[in-house]
């Protein structure tokens, strides 16, 4: 398991390290798997690649910036495993708008073993049920996309146009077969043409020629494509009935 920790007090950050050593050497000698740490002072050094992380503990007191922002720097750039917020200064589970309070966890500071112990245990659990995403990378940066992100994608020229629901929007190198294949954990997404694919999640009316998206975005379905909605929603609902 790879862990990081960032936070802008070295001596916090000396601390959260030292508990984090401990506890990866207590498990090992119960035969369990250590952990890997690294920690960060600085914000462009965590987000080189903080995708790798199974988890990031984060706090941030002295700059213009809190914990909070870095937390949603890291989900911007399409980090999934479990963001900690670390309460000293800032009580960040009071802060955050409560639409938004579960994209984050909280403990505070001082850290006590115990409760460190029982985090650590939430990730590993996370970690072996991980949340399954779409890599979408432009010659810029590299979204890591999951669940209903994606809303539909649209060739441009060579390139493939992919909108999100927050609404950024990508234009990266591929087709629409390519990525298509690369979204095979996704049964909401399909094609309904050579040159577009949705995610049904996101249409809100269709026709015999077009769909409408629910951006406003209206979209051509080809002909030998106009079942694949219909298709993809019955999945959909399968796949529901099934996990509940």
């Amino acid at each position: 398991m790879h862990i990081a920790v960032y936070d802008d007090n070295i001596a916090d950050r000396k601390q959260m390290e030292r508990l984090l050593g401990r506890e990866s050497e207590a498990r090992k000698k119960e035969g369990q798997e250590g952990f890997y740490i690294d920690s960060y002072g600085n914000i462009p050094a965590l987000l080189q690649v903080p995708q790798m992380y199974d988890g990031i503990f984060v706090d941030m007191t002295n700059g213009p910036e809190n914990g909070l922002d870095v937390g949603y720097m890291l989900r911007e750039v399409g980090v999934v495993a479990p963001i900690i917020l670390c309460s000293s200064k800032f009580k960040y589970e009071e802060m955050i708008d409560i639409m938004k309070k579960d994209d984050f966890w909280y403990i505070n500071k001082p850290i006590l073993k115990a409760e460190l112990h029982a985090m650590l245990d939430q990730i590993l659990i996370q970690k072996g049920d991980p949340i399954p995403t779409i890599e979408i990378r432009t010659d810029e940066y590299t979204i890591y996309a999951k669940d209903d992100d994606v809303v539909y994608g649209k060739m441009e020229g060579s390139k493939l146009l992919i909108k999100l629901q927050d609404g950024r929007k990508a234009l990266i190198i591929s087709d629409i077969y390519n990525f298509y294949d690369e979204c095979s954990e996704f049964p909401q997404i399909c094609p309904i043409s050579e040159n577009a694919l949705v995610n049904v999640n996101h249409v809100v009316s269709t026709g015999l020629t077009h769909c409408t998206m629910d951006d406003g975005t209206k979209l051509r379905i080809s002909f030998s494509y106009r079942k694949n909605i219909a298709a993809a929603r019955a999945i959909c609902e399968d796949l529901k009935n099934k996990n509940s």
